[in-house]
Order: structure tokens, then sequence, then C-alpha cells
């Protein structure tokens, strides 16, 4: 039983630590590459650690004892940990602050389950014969116990407890665990349980009076807040969508930009919107004329545009991934406009060459595709956005960039693209200077890597600008 819970612990703390780092550094593949590396160091350290422990005293419960109950309050530790001390960290350069908070996080909690393992091993190893028998079936409990609490919380218990309470539940679930089958109690672990507590209390009790909802998620955390006479959808603390509560129409300059772009229709022409967010955009092209649908990953978001953003009833919504919807869509739209923003970052898999050319089933020759992009067009900041357009460019559409701003760092740009030649547009902006002939495609997918410094850019400057941070 100890051996099925220790390895459930391991794999809450990675998915949970995963997704109190995203408010910060988002949830890119730098984050879960620095999770996973810092998980699998930890657990290697750990078992050094257990077999060091083992071979000292083989019979130790008392040992054993120790070690998991230190490590049940590490793990409930945590939430504390990313509320006092991660943003802090976060002011360093984007890498080693991932990598030091990760440590700081992951770290103390898996290295010491992963030393419960071999102490469990030795405990349970009479004779020299069986100590593989006795391995085989510890980590296969174990790896059992991950695998259980990789779904209860994926789809359960993140979702509808969030992380915290899921951080401090299945912590304190061990600790009583470890008394019970033990059968060893001391009184200074209460006084450390109850130390835990008070800073997990502490930094749960932040109130915020504005705000009308709050996920955690396997993807992220949401947030629906008040300002004023605006109201916000949050991803991972980054401004998805902002809406005046009287006109009930966004106020982003982008949402703005598309309205300038798109054309009335009086034909009941279709168009899809891959990334609904709030959907802010896929009412505006409902009261332009076009019969819209809105495909939306995360089905809690497509909840929050109907509950707080009046999203219109006739907006036909799907939940799922935008290219999977794409590839079996089977229909022709006169605008399809990628918004698939999920807080900073933009997936990789969506605009690649091989999705780009596969989205021409989709379209008319005078259909028009926008893609809604972060501000940056020079330097290294630019190279995303100078690989993105190379990959349209090999897709073989025409494009042209918009923006209603100079600011690289408080603007969107929009790229619009069509299978015909493109007229000028409004506030069309010079393409960024060629500094590189590289292409998205799906067996090279570079958009993530040649995005990151813009994508770090792009959350401090909104962290400054609505938190102060």
């Amino acid at each position: 039983m100890l051996s099925f819970a220790e390895g459930a612990i391991v794999m809450v703390a990675e998915l949970c630590g995963a997704k109190l780092l995203a408010p910060v550094y988002g949830s890119s593949l730098y984050v879960w590459a620095s999770v996973m590396g810092v998980t699998l160091g930890a657990l290697a350290a750990g078992y050094y650690l257990g077999a060091f422990l083992s071979g000292k005293n083989k019979k130790s419960f008392n040992t054993l004892f120790w070690v998991l109950s230190t490590a049940a309050l590490f793990n409930m530790l945590m939430p504390a940990l990313s509320y006092y001390a991660v943003p802090r960290i976060s002011y360093l350069s984007f890498l080693p602050g991932v990598v030091l908070s990760t440590v700081l996080l992951l770290f103390p909690a898996i290295f010491l389950l992963g030393a419960a393992s071999p102490l469990l091993i030795s405990l349970q190893t009479n004779e020299t014969n069986s100590s593989g028998k006795v391995s085989g079936i510890v980590y296969a409990v174990s790896t059992t116990g991950g695998i259980f609490a990789t779904f209860f919380c994926g789809f359960y218990a993140i979702p509808e407890l969030g992380l915290s309470l899921s951080l401090i539940i299945s912590g304190g679930l061990l600790f009583s665990l470890n008394i019970a089958l033990l059968k060893i109690f001391r009184p200074g672990t209460l006084f450390m349980m109850a130390a835990v507590l008070f800073f997990d209390i502490n930094a749960l009790a932040i109130n915020n009076n504005n705000l009308l909802q709050n996920f955690d998620g396997i993807l992220g955390t949401l947030k629906v807040m008040d300002e004023g006479r605006s109201r916000m959808l949050f991803v991972n603390d980054i401004v998805q969508s902002e809406m005046n509560k009287d006109s009930r129409k966004s106020v982003s300059g982008y949402v703005k930009l598309l309205d300038t772009l798109i054309p009335n229709t009086n034909y009941k022409e279709k168009a899809l919107v891959l990334g609904l967010g709030a959907g802010l955009t896929a009412n505006m092209l409902v009261e332009k004329g076009y019969e819209t649908e809105g495909v939306e990953f995360d089905p809690r978001i497509i909840s929050i545009a109907q509950d707080y953003f009046f999203l219109k009833p006739e907006i036909k919504t799907v939940s799922g991934d935008a290219r999977y919807f794409l590839n079996n869509a089977g229909k022709k739209y006169k605008i399809v406009l990628f918004d698939v923003f999920k807080a900073e970052e933009q997936p990789s898999h969506v605009a690649t060459v091989e999705s780009l050319e596969k989205l021409k089933n989709n379209l008319y020759t005078n259909s028009l595709v926008f893609i809604n992009w972060h501000g940056y067009t020079r330097g290294d900041k630019g190279m995303g956005t100078q690989i993105l357009l190379n990959t349209l460019l090999k897709a073989g559409y025409s494009v042209k960039l918009t923006s209603s701003s100079n600011e690289e760092d408080h603007r969107n740009v929009m790229f619009v693209a069509s299978l015909q030649p493109l007229k000028t547009l409004p506030f069309e902006i010079s393409e960024p200077k060629e500094q590189t002939k590289l292409v998205n495609t799906d067996d090279q997918p570079l958009l993530e890597k040649h995005t990151a410094s813009a994508n770090k850019a792009w959350r401090l400057s909104y962290l400054r600008y609505y938190q102060g941070k």
C-alpha cells in the first residue's frame, strides 16, 4: 500500500508542479522538459539515498517513516512555495528561472519519495534470492500507483479540486497512511504539518473580490475577473479576452483590427474560429452575417464564454484540437481565424507546412485566413514571426501582415493569408527583415523554440501591465 501511495504521489507532484509553474512561465516544451528532467534527477538521487540508507540498516521502519513523512510535508508545501518563492525567481532569465523554480518545487518531495522504494524493498527482503522478486513487485505496484494518479488527477482531482487542494490532500493521505501502516507516531511531525498548513492557508487566503471564476486544470489556470467596466478571461495569468460589460464587445486592439479587415456578408457564408476563447470574435462574425463555428480545446473555456461573456447561442461550439477538427471538417469556410494562443504560447503543430497545405481543402480561392500572433517582428524575438511567414509562403499562400500599433511589447500582429493575391490592406505593416529561411514542419516543429524569447517578453510585459509584477 505504501509503495502504491509513493508512486501515486510522485505523479501528483509532477503534474501539479508543472501547472503551478504555468502562471509564471507558461506550459511550453521548456517547462515540461524541466519538470521531467528534474523529476528523473530527483528519483535517481533518491534511489541512491535509499540504497545507502537500506545498506546501513536493513530493517529500519523508523527511517522509512521519516522519509515518507517528510516527503508528504514537502508535497503539501508546494502551493506555498509556488506563491511566495517562484514569482521572485522568475526575475532571472527564462531558462535558469524555469529550472531553479522546478528544482525548488519538485526536487525535495520527489527525492524523498524515490528514496522510499529501496527502503521498502529492503524491509521485505529476507533472502538474497528473493531480492529480484521483491524489487519487481515494489516497482510494479509503485508504477501502478503512478498510472492511477495520472488519470485521476488529470481527469478529476485537478479540474474539480484545484492544484493546491490536490497537493494538500494527497500529501495528507500519505502522511496518515504512513502512521497507520508503520504504526509509528512522532509528535514533532504534527508540529511540522501545522507549520506547512499555516503557510499554505496564508497563500490560499489571498482573496480578490473581483474574481468571478477560477479553474485549475491539466492545461492551465483559468480566471474570470471584473476590473471596473471590463471583464477579462485569464489563461495562466495572461489576458486571453477582455470585454466591455456595457457594450458586451471586445476592447482588444486586435479584435477591432479584425473588425476592420473582415467584410460583412449577406449570404450566410461560413466562418470558423480556431481557439474560441471568450467568444468575442465569434460574436463579431455572427453580427457581420457569418454562420460561425468555434473550436476550443478546453471545454471549460466554452462554458466560461457562455456563462460570463454572452456567447451567442447560434454559434456552434466544438471541444477538440484545432488541427484534428480541420482534418475531419469536410466543409469549406470563407473566413478562418487561428486564435490558438494558450496564454502567450502558440501550438506549433497547428501551423506547420503540412497542416496549412491540408487547410486548403477547407477554403475557397477567395477565402481569407487570419492568424493572431504576438507583436514582435524584429531581432531574436521576431524569429518566430519570420518562420511563420516562411511557412505560409511555402504552403502556397499569399500573405500580408497587419497591426494597429507600432509598440511591439503591447500589440498583436495579424497575418492575413489567401490562395489568391491580396490587395493592400488597412493597417498593413512591412514584412520582417529576412533573418532565416527556416519553415515549421511536422518533422521539425521549430516555432516553439524560436518564439521562446518573444513569449517570455510577452508574458513579462503582460504581468507588469496587469499585475504590477
